[in-house]
This record gives structure tokens, sequence and C-alpha cells, in this order.
């Protein structure tokens, strides 16, 4: 990677974004860029965005918008369900569409409907945990992780148990239409994925209208402010984000954060034995292996991103994962340390479109981490394989995480 100076402030680089795809561990490679300077112009025209102090600035700005992202993909997608779900996802809306969306989905996914979920999410952890072997080695990411958030969200959508793991399939499957590059196979197969995904979310919409329930869905479909209610598109897109960001994000978060745990047996027992709370452990897991690496803005007019000159219409990669690591704010950051001092990390993103779950997230991180520690206080990790990392779009976790009991 090489750095040089660019108008007498800003740096250019030759990194290249889809580099990160190609390894197993993109901190090194983050940490390069952000030597270079918390912003920095790459040879693509991307700026990348590392410093947290930077990151903050970007994602706060209100004149940094996300709808001309929107418009960068749908150029790439036929007419069709791929294409409509893009049109209408709510972190690429800008005022006055997201302030109004958000606000109408803040009405049926409330702080209450999250906290009355808690129970629930307990006994169904301990129930997938208590069905595993005391003696022969098992997939914790398969076994658990993959399985308690698909089920966590199904249920608050009014998902049939039996059809969650083929919507888990869809989620997973359109997850690279959010790359910054895709290759045509895939982005077929996610086009493909995304027809699935609307066809089934919109049978189920039909449901809910002819039949509301205590449910999620049924919730949005009722929600409505100043007259205003939710369009179906605009319900058909959010019914898939909440599904994918709900399952995806939440399982990458507690198993990246497990492997971590693991590869050292003293942090493991720490939690076993109440030394590190399980709350302080997930901010930690969030912060050290960030499972959603990057967002983007786009500025509207010429900003200032981290006291460096922006252009407008600029692409911004917001690196959230190496801003998680920024030395200037966080004491040897490549260190994993439960309760260290410093500001909360950027995993969720900062502003007006901070994660709507992400107080789901944290819930469903710490009953699964709770839950495992009292099941199997002798974890540890199985097998002699290096752990396999993916990356599909900005999202990254592992393929399986073998562990013994």
């Amino acid at each position: 990677m090489q750095c040089q100076c660019h108008h007498g402030a800003v740096t250019t680089t030759t990194f290249d974004p889809a580099d990160l795809e190609a390894v197993a561990d993109p901190y090194p490679l983050l940490a390069d860029l952000r030597r270079c300077g918390p912003v920095t112009v790459l040879d693509s025209g991307f700026v990348a965005v590392t410093g947290h102090v930077a990151a903050l600035d970007a994602l706060r700005d209100p004149r940094c918008g996300t709808r001309p992202i929107a418009v960068r993909y749908l150029d790439g997608l036929p007419r069709g369900a791929a294409r409509d779900e893009m049109s209408h996802r709510i972190n690429f809306l800008d005022p006055p569409d997201h302030p109004r969306v958000r606000g109408l989905v803040s009405k049926a996914f409330t702080p209450r409907r999250v906290t009355a979920m808690g129970p629930w999410m307990e006994k169904t952890a301990y129930d997938l945990l208590d069905r595993l072997s005391r003696e022969a080695s098992f997939d914790l990411m398969a076994e658990f992780a993959h399985q308690l958030p698909s089920l966590v969200i199904s249920e608050m959508l009014g998902v049939p148990a039996a059809d969650r793991e083929a919507l888990t399939s869809f989620s997973d499957r359109t997850a690279p239409l959010l790359g910054v590059r895709v290759d045509d196979t895939e982005r077929d197969d996610a086009i493909a994925a995304a027809e699935d995904f609307h066809t089934y979310l919109s049978a189920l919409l039909d449901e809910r209208r002819k039949a509301p329930g205590d449910d999620l869905l049924s919730a949005l479909l009722l929600a409505e402010e100043d007259g205003e209610r939710l369009s179906r598109a605009e319900l058909l897109s959010l019914a898939a984000t909440l599904y994918s960001a709900g399952h995806r994000t939440t399982r990458d978060l507690f198993t990246n954060g497990m492997s971590v745990l693991l590869e050292a047996p003293e942090r493991y027992q720490a939690v076993v034995e109440g030394s590190w709370a399980p709350a302080e452990v997930v901010t930690e897991f969030l912060r050290h292996e960030t499972p959603t690496l990057f967002v983007a803005r786009i500025p509207y007019e010429a900003v200032e991103i981290g006291g460096q000159p922006v252009d407008a219409m600029a692409p911004v990669l917001v690196y959230l994962a190496a801003a998680n690591r920024d030395p200037a704010v966080y004491d040897d950051p490549d260190e994993f340390r439960p309760g260290r001092p410093g500001p909360q990390p950027l995993s969720f993103a900062f502003g007006a479109h901070f994660c709507l779950g992400a107080s789901l997230a944290r819930a469903e991180a710490e009953v699964m981490l709770t839950a495992v520690a009292r099941r199997f206080p002798r974890l540890r990790l199985g097998g002699d394989a290096p752990l396999r990392w993916h990356q599909r779009g900005p999202f990254r976790g592992l393929d399986a995480l073998e562990v013994h009991p």
C-alpha cells in the first residue's frame, strides 16, 4: 500500500476496498490504511474514513446522505424485487423520507417489544444448547449462533418456524448486492434470491393484512402518524431488511466475538467465573471483531471530515472496523479488553442511521453468551484447521466455529 500527498492535506493510496475480501484478517490492512491518515482518497475515487473522530463527523453530518448510494446500486439492477428493495431500503433514505419511515417503524419496533422478547429468547437459547452433545465437538455457529437470531427475528415478524431457514438463505444470498464490487454470478444469484424473498414476504404481508397478529409485521402494517402509513413497497423492503439485519449481523457479532474469547482460554473463564460482565464482553465483541466492516455516505456538498476537505458527491466509505481500533481513542486497540475506557464502538453506526435493532442485537448476544457459559463452562476450540472467514458485501463473519464441550 502506497500513500502520497494530495491537495497538500488528504493523502491518496493504492488500497482497493476489494482487498479486504481476500484476507482472513482485515485489521492489519485497515491499520495500514489508517496510518495514511484518518481520511484518505483511494485511487478508485472512494474516500476511506478510518479514524474514530472522522467517522463520527461523516456519520452525523446531515449533509452526508445515503440516497445517492442507492442510485449507484440501482444502475446495475434490472426491474424487480432487488431494485424495489434497494429503492426503499431504510438505510438508503434521506429526508424527508427517512424521518417519516423511521418514525413509523419506531412506533412498531419499540423498546417494550424488545424487552418482552427477553424470557422467550432465554428459554429458546437454553433449549437449543440442551440438544447439543456434552462429549463430541460441534459447530457453535451452525448449531446455535445461526439458530437463535433466526428464531428471534422470525418470532418477532411472525414468520413460521418451518420457513425460517428459507428466509435465512434468501437474506445471506442477497447480501452481495451491498458489496463494493460483485461478480456476475453472485449478482445474478442475489437478484434471484431477492425475488424469492419478496414473493414470500408479499404473501405473508397479505396474510397479516387480512388477520393482524401480535407481531412486528402486523404492527408495521398498522403504524400511523399524522395520517401517514408505510406503503406496500416500503413494508416489503423493511421486512427484508429487518430479517437480514436481525439475523446475520447478530449471528456474526456473537460468533466473531466467541472466536476471540476461545482462542485464549483465560478469557472465556473470566466470563464463566463472572469476572467479566456479559454486557461489557458484548461491547468488546462489537469493537474488536466488528461484524459490519463499513457503511457508505455521499456528501451533497463539499464538507470537512476529520478536518479534511471532501468534495461534493464523493463516495465515502466509513470503515467502522477501523474506527473501532483507532489508537487515538483506544489504548492498545488490538487487545481484547472488556470494560475498557473509551467511547462506545461505532459498530451500529451513529446519527440518523443508527441501527434500529441495536438494543435487540445486544440483548440477544448477552443471552447467548450467558447461556453458553452456564451450559458449557469448559468450552474450548475444537479441530486443528484455522478459522475460515468470509466477507459478503460489508458483512464479515465465520463460516464455522467448531468447539469441544
